[in-house]
């Protein structure tokens, strides 16, 4: 909620639009202060029951007490002040696709545990905290929290003691669990020191469509929640995910969007904007496992994927031998560093593609794109925040934004997704 009082905005976590308030001032400064929710005095009719008993303690969620066409409204807007404000680009009220199903949608977790009253837990860590908020959750797959029961009950049985960050001792971090549309399940234990247990896999290999047990040791005293070593404990170190005719496969390292459904929106529109001819060279910038570039590849001349991470571009390159698609080609590096590469091998690309993370291109990246004088860019971004001043830089070098859309793909979160055309 946000209350401007005597010319200075105030700030009131979980009060929503249109209600009054009884506020505690906590935090005042000159140009904005934070209050603190006492009492709702008038409540507005777009306020639900949160579906979450942890709801309020957990960090993960901050919108479950708006209903959801209010959400998608609220996101909407968020795209479109980002763009005025941050980029200073006028848009359109654009249209963001909506999840049909708003419960259990996730199809990855990462479980922080933690030792509390004597017995390994996990959940989610409270919000600004990293102390543990034990809990079900209510926006991922019923089988991502079995197979986290699974493993917090083995640590229980076994005398498993859950890692302490302050002190850097225990034994056991992090529970990562990923689901597939086809059904697999990959599961990370997450260890300070190897804990291959027969008893462990035996439990886990009964929650149905667990293909994949993998040890990943972290012995470093850091909030990366993966180490750099993997042991496959049972099945293969990979799950299989599909989009369109696809196969991918994802290791444990690999990025994969979290919510299949609306990836698979997101991708089409992607593809929309990219307008791809057969003549068409592509390039993909932070291409991950190849999932855009492959499903590029099926339409364009030729593909080049760049992605900063070794293991994710040796999993794009099996996953185009694993489709036969050989239209494509990978490079792992800087983004900025290897575009010159990438002209090289296939000539000036027609439409570049970019997915960054949430920092967004820095603008040696975006100068260099600029060099290379693309019809069509196609910026998939994961916080309108970058995606407005990216854009205002590539107006600067005159592209023009042309279209953006929302997808929701974090239901009950502040968070969208959303896809800009830029032509120049």
């Amino acid at each position: 909620g946000i209350e401007r009082l005597d010319g200075q905005i105030v700030f009131v976590a979980k009060a929503l639009p249109g209600e009054r308030v009884k506020v505690k001032i906590i935090k005042a400064k000159k140009s904005f202060a934070v209050g603190l929710l006492q009492q709702i005095v008038a409540e507005t009719v777009s306020r639900v029951t949160p579906l979450c008993g942890v709801f309020g303690k957990c960090g993960g969620c901050t919108l479950q007490h708006l209903n959801y066409e209010e959400q998608v409204t609220f996101k909407a807007n968020h795209i479109k002040q980002s763009m005025k404000r941050l980029g200073g680009i006028d848009i359109e009220l654009p249209d963001v696709l909506a999840q049909e199903n708003t419960r259990h949608y996730r199809n990855k977790a990462a479980f922080p545990v933690a030792q509390i009253d004597g017995r390994v837990q996990a959940g989610f860590y409270a919000v600004r905290s990293h102390r543990v908020v034990p809990s079900d959750c209510a926006i991922q797959s019923a089988r991502i929290n079995e197979v986290k029961n699974v493993v917090v009950d083995w640590a229980n049985d076994n005398g498993i003691i859950a890692y302490e960050e302050k002190t850097d001792k225990g034994v056991l971090r992090h529970i990562v669990v990923r689901e597939s549309s086809v059904g697999e399940v990959m599961v990370g234990v997450v260890s300070t020191k190897s804990i291959v247990d027969e008893r462990l896999i035996a439990a886990l290999k009964k929650v149905k469509g667990v293909v994949s047990i993998v040890q990943n040791i972290n012995d470093k005293k850091t909030n990366a929640i993966l180490g750099e070593k993997n042991i496959t404990m049972f099945g293969e170190d990979y799950i299989t995910e599909q989009y369109e005719d696809l196969k991918f496969r994802a290791a444990l390292p690999s990025f994969l969007q979290v919510n299949h459904a609306q990836t698979q929106r997101l991708y089409k529109i992607a593809l929309e904007f990219a307008d791809i001819q057969a003549t068409d060279v592509v390039f993909d910038l932070f291409c991950g496992i190849g999932t855009i570039s492959l499903l590029a590849a099926k339409r364009a001349k030729t593909v080049v994927g760049i992605e900063y991470v070794q293991s994710a571009v040796d999993n794009a390159e099996q996953n185009a031998k694993l489709n036969e698609i050989i239209n494509a080609q990978f490079i792992a590096g800087d983004a900025g560093e290897r575009l010159a590469d990438a002209q090289r091998m296939v000539g000036a690309p027609d439409t570049v593609i970019i997915d960054p993370p949430r920092k967004g291109c820095d603008a040696d990246l975006v100068d260099k794109i600029c060099e290379i004088a693309p019809r069509r860019i196609v910026y998939v971004s994961c916080n309108p925040a970058t995606l407005a001043r990216d854009a205002a830089l590539f107006a600067e070098q005159g592209y023009t934004v042309e279209n953006v859309k929302g997808v929701d793909m974090f239901a009950h979160t502040t968070h969208v997704e959303s896809v800009a055309r830029l032509s120049r």
